[in-house]
């Protein structure tokens, strides 16, 4: 059966683990090999299958344009794909231009979302991108933010709609079927990880072995990400950033945030904190 499992997340949030546990288990409890970009699970956004499979140049068009024409690339490879295929989403769910889901339904097999408390999450991509905290903390309350808008060079992947993080986090949790996704937190993923993958393996299909699923958490613990990304580097880092995988705890914010920092962040996320036990 063919179609996708959108894994969404916001930036920052655990959506690249998931993806290198998932890899891990499907090929055994194996450890990723670094030396070679993380096939599985691509990003949606892809600018370069865009154009591809489009036979249009995405940089001839309009940011509207290419949100209208979406869809279309992920209903080409559904119907040319013979199993489901996975891909990392960071956009927010949303309507196209056209008024149609950005993530048509007839070809989504599931969704999977992964959360993590804002406050860490405002942590995490300071360091990612190197920007200090104020400005971390300014992106994440953004009504208008957005990935990849840049103008004046070529990036690899296509503009993608966050908004705030209160609004991506309901943009996706508030779905119905087909898209209303499995929720993973982030911390539980750190402090029960065997059985967060189990949930995930199972939602995704996949038979549950046990001794699979304990090699793969082995695996994919984030000290041993640590020393691949040491030595053989990381694809997916970012040039401004000395190292992908940073600290990989939660409650960093207790530490990092000034009171004023963390009144502002909790005072326009406390909503939706609240209903995922981040308080």
């Amino acid at each position: 059966m063919s179609g996708f499992y959108w894994l969404a997340s916001y930036p920052k949030s655990g959506n690249t683990w998931l993806r290198l546990a998932l890899n891990s288990y499907c090929n055994g409890g194996v450890e990723t090999d670094f030396s070679r970009q993380l096939a599985f699970a691509p990003a949606a956004s892809s600018r370069r299958r865009f154009d591809e499979l489009l036979g249009v140049a995405s940089s001839d068009l309009l940011p509207e344009e290419i949100q209208t024409l979406r869809p279309r690339m992920y209903q080409m490879q559904a119907l040319a794909a013979r199993e489901p295929i996975f891909n990392k989403v960071h956009d927010a769910w949303q309507l196209t231009p056209a008024g149609e889901p950005l993530f048509p339904a007839d070809v989504t097999l599931g969704c999977i979302y992964v959360v993590r408390d804002p406050r860490d999450v405002a942590l995490s991509l300071a360091g990612h991108v190197g920007m200090d905290l104020d400005r971390a903390i300014d992106f994440l309350l953004n009504e208008t933010a957005t990935l990849c808008l840049q103008s004046g060079w070529l990036l690899e992947q296509l503009p993608q709609f966050l908004g705030t993080w209160s609004h991506h986090v309901q943009s996706w949790m508030a779905l119905p079927a087909p898209w209303a996704p499995l929720l993973v937190r982030y911390e539980d993923m750190l402090a029960q990880p065997v059985e967060s993958l189990a949930r995930i393996v199972e939602y995704c299909g996949w038979g549950v072995d046990q001794e699979r699923l304990e090699l793969t958490v082995a695996a994919t613990r984030f000290e041993r990400l640590q020393a691949a990304e040491a030595t053989h580097g990381f694809s997916e880092r970012p040039q401004r950033s000395a190292r992908f995988f940073r600290e990989g705890r939660s409650g960093a914010w207790r530490e990092r945030l000034t009171d004023s920092q963390r009144y502002r962040l909790e005072d326009s996320t406390v909503a939706m904190r609240s209903q995922f036990g981040y308080s």
